[in-house]
């Protein structure tokens, strides 16, 4: 196989970018980054009479150049960076391999070295690290704790000790080398049937490891594609819950080649309706096939669908299934044997405009013993309006809410030690209107003596009336043994006025553990 080559998007100076100083620069993690380059070195940056950038070599830490090289081809990468000033010491990135011309700017092709994406550190006077980021689009790479967005402004001195040193992140990059160099052979090579198993590991370590949403992951992205180019529909949905970013919807139901085909496009249609039905298929894949059906329906050539309305199916992949799809829903929506969650992510497929569908959703919601269930439904009909939602005489009030464990497949991850709670909410609007001072927060209490500990929000997200909450709680609490419930609570004018559905905890051994 050819080697990977990386079709560079930093190809325009800023003083003459116009409208491509409006695309994504994405900002890669040191694993990407090191698998993306050929050679990483600290440079410093002089700046020539006709205002480009070039640089000086002075230390190498892998590849073929050495200290006092030069290379005076990287203005048009550079460019992108802010500050870049003469003097300024760098750590650079680098790929010395061929990569494809890019219209904006065909001459950086021809560069011998490339700066990859967001493969420029800033080395301050302190001798510490600052990353570069794009803080708003459009806009260049801000190194970290600068600003030059109506006025420039620089990070002090105790911001600038507080960041890594050049030491700890020399150490850090060799160390991940080892890492990128001991995978870099599966990662070359042209996926065969016995490596799906190694790649899928490898995005599952990957995804594991992932500390945030905020960075782009070049590691993660190649074993998704190895693994697509298998054809092999069930690894992919094997895949799907972490793949993130790397793998989407389309991906699914197109060939690899990217070229159109309408009969391998409906046969994976066919198999993700026989998926989702087959009772006996494993429920991760029948909740992936489910959650990639829901996301083909939003592309669509009808109006768009209100609150009321169920999910168009009418793009040209999916309009011929429509009607076994919605059956589908339907039948798992109202089977009581069926998983909650599953159950839930079916909803979206029923039409509340039908007395029919909305009795049927009435009916689950009174018997079904899944909180899950019942809180999405009552988001579906608050969805619609108030005096619906109201209609199902919520024990909420006027706040629909549901604590839950932190799901694996979140961008927040839980410190060492700790259990991440995340409750989500959807509040009435007159209530939502006329309470912007209410207080959310959690409450953990003991199920026998009714003691109350409050718990205030650590991350919030939301989108108006809905959003999301989470709290750490330590594992070692040195709460007294017993059963606890964990609720997510509104208080209003000093009273509550919201408790919601409850997540079943306990402490055995001064351990805080969630029930089964």
């Amino acid at each position: 196989m050819p080697k990977l080559r990386f079709a560079i998007s930093l190809l325009m100076p800023l003083a003459a970018c116009g409208a491509a100083c409006a695309m994504d620069l994405p900002h890669y993690d040191l694993d990407s980054l090191i698998y993306m380059s050929t050679d990483a070195v600290t440079a410093r940056i002089w700046v020539r009479p006709d205002r480009k950038f070039a640089v000086t070599i002075t230390g190498a830490l892998y590849g073929s150049l050495v200290a006092g090289d030069k290379l005076d081809t990287l203005s048009d990468f550079l460019g992108f960076f802010q500050p870049m000033e003469d003097g300024q010491q760098v750590v650079l990135f680098l790929d010395r391999r061929p990569r494809l011309p890019n219209f904006l700017y065909p001459e950086a092709s021809q560069s011998p070295f490339a700066v990859v994406p967001s493969g420029v550190y800033l080395v301050d006077i302190y001798q510490h690290i600052h990353e570069y980021w794009q803080h708003d689009n459009p806009g260049p790479y801000v190194a970290e704790g600068y600003s030059f967005f109506v006025e420039r402004t620089v990070p002090t001195k105790q911001q600038d000790l507080a960041l890594p040193s050049l030491d700890e992140v020399k150490a850090r990059i060799l160390a991940r080398l080892k890492f990128v160099e001991s995978i870099r052979p599966l990662l070359d090579r042209t996926a065969g049937r016995d490596d799906s198993s190694a790649l899928t590991d490898l995005l599952d370590a990957r995804f594991k490891n992932r500390t945030s949403c905020s960075g782009k992951d070049a590691i993660a992205k190649r074993p998704t594609h190895q693994i697509r180019s298998l054809n092999d529909p069930e690894l992919l949905l094997k895949i799907h819950p972490i793949t993130a970013g790397t793998l989407f919807p389309l991906d699914f139901i197109q060939p690899d080649t990217g070229e159109s085909d309408k009969s391998f496009t409906a046969a994976r249609v066919n198999y993700l309706i026989r998926t989702l039905s087959d009772t006996k298929m494993d429920l991760p894949l029948r909740v992936a096939a489910v959650e990639i059906l829901i996301e083909l329906s939003k592309y669509h050539s009808g109006p768009q669908s209100g609150p009321s309305k169920p999910l168009p199916i009418d793009n040209e992949w999916l309009t011929s299934s429509a009607g076994e799809i919605r059956s589908i829903a339907r039948t798992i929506f109202d089977a009581e044997s069926e998983n909650g969650h599953l159950r839930g992510l079916c909803l979206p497929f029923l039409d509340m405009r039908e007395p029919e569908s909305l009795a049927d959703v009435r009916r689950v919601y009174a018997r079904t013993a899944s909180q899950e269930l019942r809180f999405d439904i009552e988001e579906a009909l608050l969805d619609v309006g108030d005096a619906l939602y109201e209609s199902l005489h919520p024990p909420g009030g006027p706040v629909a809410s549901l604590v839950a464990l932190a799901p694996g497949d979140s961008c927040r991850r839980a410190a060492p030690g700790t259990l991440m709670f995340v409750g989500d909410y959807d509040t009435r609007q007159d209530f939502f209107e006329q309470s912007m001072s209410a207080r959310r927060y959690f409450v953990l209490a003991n199920s026998r003596t009714g003691q109350r500990f409050i718990y205030e929000i650590h991350q919030s997200w939301n989108a108006g009336r809905r959003g999301q909450d989470w709290i750490e709680l330590s594992q070692s609490s040195g709460l007294p043994a017993g059963d606890y419930s964990l609720a997510f609570e509104y208080s209003y004018n000093g009273k509550i006025v919201s408790t919601g559905y409850k997540l079943q905890l306990t402490v055995t051994a001064r351990t805080l553990s969630v029930k089964p």
